[in-house]
């Protein structure tokens, strides 16, 4: 996934950009497939000879394409590549051209050039001036075989739904929680309810109390009317 995902921001720069073009240290090269490509590289420092030189490939593939030892011919490290790397070589003069026919989409990629200096092991590894964005324009590929990625599919598929049967089941176990977790509201009898308009039983008493008292007050007063008042002629 990661490697169509730098493939795919390599072809949308190379669809924006001219066949050559040189900016910041890279050189952008745009070719269609079978073509040839010639690239040169020099190196950054001047101080000594470099014993050797390497040319290495990084971003869509991170390997060495070819190693170059003064004084011996070059070890290209794939079998494919070895008839279609050229190289001429002036170390000497801190520069190395190389010449990449019948490039194929899979030449895709970033190269960069670095000179060996020193006495091996404690050799020093400068990089050339320039690096170089190789697009490689192929149309020839075959349809993808897409049967070796059904298994994946069946896996996501069976993953995608047991997930939802867990979702499912979490919501089902909180709505029953929730619901349970609902008291209904306490039901009051109607004999309750109609005792609420009732007076209380102390209330009661007390007002036949004072109607008791009231009426042997009356009687009191109406018997000493109905008196003769001795002392009156």
């Amino acid at each position: 996934m990661m490697l169509g995902f730098k493939y795919a921001h390599v072809v949308l720069l190379f669809l924006i950009t001219p066949s050559v073009t040189a900016h910041g240290g890279i050189v952008y090269i745009n070719r269609v497939r079978n073509s040839t490509i010639d690239i040169s590289c020099e190196s950054a420092k001047k101080e000594e000879k470099p014993f050797a030189f390497s040319l290495k490939r990084r971003l869509l593939q991170s390997r060495r394409v070819m190693y170059l030892s003064k004084g011996f011919p070059p070890f290209i490290n794939k079998s494919e590549d070895k008839d279609r790397i050229a190289v001429r070589d002036e170390l000497d003069n801190h520069t190395v051209h190389l010449t990449i026919s019948n490039v194929q989409g899979r030449d895709t990629d970033i190269y960069h050039c670095e000179f060996h200096y020193g006495d091996l092991p404690f050799d020093k590894n400068v990089p050339g001036k320039t690096e170089f964005f190789i697009y490689v324009e192929d149309f020839s590929h075959e349809p993808c075989k897409c049967s070796s990625y059904l298994p994946l599919l069946y896996v996501i598929s069976g993953a995608a739904c047991l997930l939802g049967v867990l979702v499912f089941a979490l919501a089902t176990a909180y709505c029953c929680k929730w619901l349970n977790g609902r008291k209904p509201p306490p039901v009051v009898p109607v004999y309750e309810e109609m005792a609420g308009v009732r007076p209380t039983k102390g209330k009661a008493t007390s007002f036949h109390t004072d109607i008791a008292k009231l009426e042997e007050a009356n009687s009191s007063v109406a018997h000493l009317f109905s008196n003769k008042n001795l002392y009156v002629n």
